[in-house]
């Protein structure tokens, strides 16, 4: 998988949000080489199965699929929306 605005040498943050109108943040990699961003991303689409079964009882809306990944560089900026999904 290609993902054309994480540098291979970069370092980034990787994290899950809830699906939306949620969107908290359920789980958050820190100082993430960029060459392993997709590596990191895939594992936590994983955590969005477990936390969407933990969740969908009390609402609907906690499908996996509606989940996402949300990359940024290490000022803070959002350089690519990735589309991980199961």
């Amino acid at each position: 998988m290609s993902l054309p605005a994480i540098s291979p040498e970069g370092t980034y943050e990787v994290r899950l949000d809830e699906p939306a109108p949620f969107n908290y943040v359920v789980e958050t990699k820190r100082n993430v080489p960029g060459s392993q961003v997709a590596e990191v991303a895939r594992e936590l689409m994983e955590s969005a199965v477990a936390h969407a079964n933990e969740w969908d009882q009390i609402d609907r809306a906690y499908v996996p699929s509606a989940y996402q990944v949300k990359v940024f560089d290490v000022s803070g900026e959002w350089p690519v929306r990735v589309p991980f999904q199961l």
